[in-house]
């Protein structure tokens, strides 16, 4: 067939004026009609809507978005605003779904909380989960509005509730009754808490960051949430169905702290995400959409600084103490693999003490052990195993003594931090921060 004369098309075109009223929008309104069902619905009933409705609500949500995204509604100054709206939509969906579902599985995780904590953990979520609740029905009130603006919907009143029956997700699953032939690896367990260790230790260095504030974006969060979801997939894969974790409560009690931290970055992600790309238009849009002027912007947040980063770490901590539990049941000593991070400072003074020959003899101590031991100095990090990375650190942190003192980080097992630190206290008088601070 010959095509040579056959003009090419481009891929996109504009719509007209005409194809909008005739032919897009027709298409919203169809593709909302149940969505709007679903906001009228949770205006009227926010405190009791599950969350398998914010599922519902999340997927509707993201239907939408997929479609005004795909006709490029983001750039065009009619839809520009509905498309904002239904974005931060899905994310307060998702970020409250986290949060019910934190409290509904919460007996099950086993975190064993004094009852103080305890307490004080549950009424937080509650806070946090009327705070989102509060803000989703400014959304969702505007956005009806919106609707009415741009004719998707006939305009009444939201009190009068049409909603009619939608299917909320459920899943029934099949009983778990599959034995499990695996008896459980001694050393798999042993692998799994030390990657458990070494996520809360980076957890532990990104919450004492001096910058933490600036530190706490989406991609941040996404680390840890996805570091979360391995340890957790990991468990059910590998450990969790076999003899040694069904005889080691303080293993099963550590899969939930590991899930109820996944779900409180889920959480966070969601905020963080929303926070990041769209606080500033909807701020420069509530100059005349009134209706946005009652979001507390900053204290959305504030959600992850004061309340989820605080918790995930204390979750974080009190899986350290179940790990060193687990390692003592194991016949293991705790003190070779649970991870500690030391801070020491080293004056300018000592600088003729710091070179290479008297200093390279700290790699052969971290050689003993088998877990990795790492320096950080000026925002990079050195194994500590390795002479080379050890020989391009040592110049490095001379240079800074020749004009102040250098602070050294190291992280490792406590059994090894607690060697090195001698080694640097005795070679070239390293000083502990914490004795620098109570000084």
């Amino acid at each position: 067939m010959n095509n040579a004369g056959r003009a090419s098309r481009s891929l996109e075109e504009i719509m007209s004026p005409k194809e909008i009223q005739e032919v897009f929008i027709p298409k919203l309104r169809e593709i909302t009609s149940s969505f709007f069902d679903i906001a009228k619905y949770f205006i009227e009933h926010s405190k009791s809507c599950s969350k398998e409705f914010f599922v519902t609500f999340t997927k509707e949500s993201d239907k939408i978005e997929g479609f005004l995204d795909d006709h490029g509604a983001g750039n065009n100054k009619t839809f520009f605003y509905f498309r904002e709206l239904i974005a931060s939509i899905r994310w307060f969906t998702q970020a409250i779904f986290q949060n019910l579902h934190i409290i509904s599985r919460y007996e099950s995780y086993y975190l064993n909380l004094a009852p103080e904590k305890e307490k004080e953990f549950l009424h937080t979520l509650e806070n946090n989960l009327n705070f989102l609740i509060e803000t989703l029905i400014i959304f969702s009130r505007e956005i009806i509005l919106e609707g009415e603006n741009l004719d998707i919907l006939p305009k009444y009143d939201i009190n009068q509730s049409s909603f009619v029956n939608f299917e909320i997700p459920y899943r029934k699953m099949l009983p778990s009754d599959l034995e499990q032939q695996d008896t459980g690896d001694r050393d798999r367990v042993i692998n799994f808490l030390l990657k458990f260790l070494d996520l809360g230790q980076d957890l532990e260095m990104f919450s004492n960051d001096r910058d933490l504030k600036t530190k706490i974006t989406e991609e941040s969060l996404e680390n840890f949430r996805s570091g979360y979801h391995r340890l957790q997939s990991m468990y059910d894969t590998y450990i969790g169905n076999t003899d040694i974790a069904k005889g080691l409560p303080a293993l099963i009690s550590l899969r939930g702290h590991i899930s109820v931290n996944l779900h409180l970055f889920e959480m966070a992600r969601s905020l963080i995400h929303f926070y990041e790309r769209h606080t500033e238009r909807l701020t420069r849009l509530s100059e005349y959409k009134l209706g946005l002027r009652d979001i507390r912007f900053n204290d959305i947040k504030k959600c992850v600084e004061l309340f989820i980063l605080p918790f995930v770490v204390f979750f974080a901590n009190a899986g350290k103490n179940l790990a060193e539990q687990i390692f003592q049941s194991l016949g293991t000593d705790p003190d070779e693999y649970i991870l500690e991070t030391v801070s020491f400072v080293i004056s300018p003074y000592r600088i003729e003490d710091f070179h290479l020959r008297p200093v390279m003899p700290v790699t052969q101590i971290a050689a003993k052990y088998s877990a990795n031991i790492d320096l950080y100095f000026n925002r990079k990090r050195y194994d500590l195993k390795s002479p080379l990375e050890m020989g391009m650190a040592i110049p490095d942190i001379r240079e800074r003594l020749t004009t102040e003192s250098a602070r050294l980080i190291v992280r490792g097992p406590r059994k090894a931090t607690r060697e090195i630190l001698e080694f640097f206290t005795q070679c070239c008088g390293a000083i502990p921060e914490q004795q620098l601070i109570k000084k």
